[in-house]
């Protein structure tokens, strides 16, 4: 093979660097689409303000994937070069050299464009063996890999981009690239989403020159990791109106065409003005929720859906369940966990495997002792929901399962139905911090407890184990603290 061709190609494409936060990584089409105010943050946030968190859950789910696609690529590709090299400008080099020399097909690949400022990591190059390229009486076809059951907008895009990409690269444009799902095959359209892709590159250059500040989302995620724990400063800082549960992005858009901007101003112009501007029950929503931002106090909708109905006992729980990483893993309630508010105790029950998860759940009936003097409290809906469902599919316990919901009372239902609240919505980890509830760990969230539970059970390790059990006797407490909390509230009535 002639070397010649394969640093023509580096030369041409690399451009005499080697990619930065400039170029767009086609792997970042998700973010553009749905967390943007993050790219900008990216560009424009002040120097140190970024906040590095580890996402677990993320990490996990990667190295898992990766691992069942280099299997998979395996079986169906026995000849498949894999690219390995030290650093990104080896591995353009490598995938260029395989590329000339016509391997049947390369995994781990990557390929610049980097006069246009694009690059991304590509699954696996597939050699055609038809339709002349720059290599030969051959070209290559992407095929990527998604851990989903349906196409998303971010994935065709992204393989777009990367086909893009590659066209340029081989001097041939393959229409077609193949994604393979869970549990089928689909191929992408280039033609279809070219329009689309390039609309998305320039909304990228825009946001990188300044020319365009995208709309952060509602606090606690105001935007992804390095960039949430600013994000969620500014737009609580600046008052946005995107603290206000009841707006959709339209509706912010409208407010501001009359100059109003932030909750104060909602207040300012008065109910009778927002609904000049809104339509009901949106304009009232909005006004009250400013309302209670304004006052730093809760504001009654209307009295009888809270205080809850108390019993002569009273228990908190939370469900934890495992996510399917692997191709045959099944999800499934690894936990069930009770803040017992008279024995002013936290109490778990443990599932290691799916068989064992009805045994937690008869667990937690035996608990319960005194049905009919006992009311178990919850946030959402997905408890009741999970016990209706294993009702259906376990006949044996469908008796206690359903008395079990039968004694079930939604928090957050009481809550939306009885108040406004100073908080940007009315999730758990939204509303109890708005009156000083905080978890008392950094480092374990919803996603990260399914890390340690899954680690746990590899090691043995009880300090995995542990820190799961802590967030999650968080979570019960944190409804008990924000039920006391608005009971004792010196709250605001509506006008």
């Amino acid at each position: 093979m002639d070397d010649t061709l394969t640093t023509t190609l580096f030369n041409q494409f690399s451009a005499g660097r080697t990619p930065d936060k400039t170029d767009f990584n086609a792997s970042k089409m998700f973010s553009l689409l749905e967390d943007p105010f993050g790219i900008w943050c990216s560009f424009h946030a002040p120097e140190g303000t970024a906040v590095y968190e580890v996402n677990r859950y993320e990490n996990l789910k990667v190295r898992t994937d990766r691992n069942s696609r280099d299997i998979w690529i395996k079986e169906h590709y026995p000849g498949v070069e894999f690219i390995r090299a030290e650093n990104e400008t080896e591995r353009f080099q490598a995938t260029l050299r395989a590329m000339a020399e016509g391997k049947p097909a390369i995994a781990n690949a990557v390929l610049w464009n980097l006069p246009q400022s694009v690059y991304g990591s590509i699954n696996l190059l597939q050699r055609i063996d038809e339709g002349k390229s720059v290599f030969g009486p051959y070209h290559y076809r992407i095929v990527q890999f998604k851990r989903a059951h349906d196409l998303k907008e971010h994935y065709a895009l992204q393989v777009s981009l990367l086909n893009h990409i590659l066209s340029d690269i081989q001097k041939y444009t393959c229409r077609y690239t193949r994604v393979e799902l869970k549990t089928k095959a689909v191929q992408v359209d280039y033609l279809d989403h070219e329009q689309r892709l390039v609309r998305e590159l320039d909304f990228f250059r825009k946001i990188r020159s300044g020319q365009a500040r995208p709309e952060a989302h509602k606090p606690p995620k105001a935007a992804n990791s390095p960039w949430r724990v600013y994000a969620n400063k500014v737009v609580a800082e600046s008052k946005d109106l995107l603290m206000l549960p009841a707006l959709s992005a339209e509706m912010r858009q409208c407010l501001r065409i009359y100059n109003i901007n932030t909750t104060d101003d909602v207040v300012r112009a008065g109910l009778e003005k927002m609904r000049t501007i809104l339509e009901e029950p949106f304009a009232t929503d909005a006004y009250y929720n400013a309302v209670a931002y304004y006052h730093q106090k809760p504001v009654l909708k209307e009295k009888g859906h809270f205080p809850p109905p108390l019993k002569k006992r009273n228990l908190y729980f939370d469900f934890e369940a495992t996510e399917t990483f692997t191709k045959n893993s099944v999800s499934f309630v690894y936990l069930i966990g009770i803040w017992d508010k008279e024995e002013n105790k936290y109490v778990s029950f443990v599932a290691k495997t799916p068989e064992e998860e009805i045994k937690i759940f008869e667990q937690f009936y035996d608990y319960i002792q005194d049905p009919q003097n006992t009311a178990l409290y919850h946030w959402t809906e997905y408890e009741a929901k999970k016990m209706r469902k294993m009702a259906q599919e376990n006949k044996h316990d469908e008796q206690k399962l359903n008395l079990l919901v039968s004694l079930c009372y939604d928090l957050k239902v009481a809550a939306q139905k009885a108040f406004y609240l100073p908080a940007p919505s009315f999730s758990l980890k939204a509303a109890a911090p708005a009156f000083g509830f905080q978890w008392r760990q950094d480092d374990c969230g919803a996603m990260d407890s399914m890390v340690y539970f899954t680690n746990w059970l590899k090691t043995g390790n009880e300090e995995l184990l542990n820190k799961v059990l802590m967030y999650n006797e968080d979570d019960c407490k944190a409804m008990l603290f924000l039920e006391e909390k608005l009971k004792q509230a010196d709250v605001l009535k509506l006008k």
